[in-house]
């Protein structure tokens, strides 16, 4: 496995892309760059120039955060169930700018009564903002829960940059 550590223009966060050849496994970011280093794997995270997979993501995230880009086209690997592949694959059909509560998407996925679960496969989400969590509320319409960084203040900031 290959990591970069980056910051996109104007950013004040710190991103950790862990990828095998072209193919994202993991989006990790943190206010924080030291919180994104292991110190196994910082010789390697520093060292040699980065892939043309990993220069790609960081334009597409740079390109998000400018507003210039509204659906990724990265390869992923999404791990776990074939509940939460399901879960993560209708939260990534959620457009740019929408939402959907918990309970639309498990009604999607034909579970109707797993909004609960729902919760937790995307709370899973290994790569939040490409796999836009961000974008699943609570029935209300109230912020709830959040997997990557910044917790719910940063997924209020998500959906506002993506309302402007």
């Amino acid at each position: 496995m290959q990591h970069k550590i980056f910051q996109v223009d104007h950013l004040h966060f710190y991103f950790k892309i862990s990828y095998i050849e072209n193919t994202l496994h993991r989006l990790t970011f943190s206010d924080e760059k030291k919180d994104l280093m292991n110190r196994q794997l910082s010789l390697k995270i520093n060292e040699g120039k980065s892939s043309k997979f990993a220069k790609d993501v960081q334009n597409q995230l740079n390109n998000y955060f400018k507003r210039k880009l509204k659906k990724f086209d990265i390869p992923l690997h999404v791990g776990g169930s074939s509940f939460t592949k399901n879960v993560l694959e209708e939260i990534s059909k959620i457009p740019y700018g929408k939402t959907k509560s918990y309970k639309e998407v498990a009604e999607k996925i034909n579970q109707p009564k797993a909004a609960r679960a729902v919760g937790r496969a995307s709370g899973a989400n290994r790569i939040p903002i490409i796999i836009p969590c961000h974008r699943v509320v609570g029935s209300g319409g109230e912020l709830v829960g959040y997997s990557g960084g910044g917790g719910l203040l940063f997924k209020s900031y998500l959906q506002l940059l993506e309302k402007k």
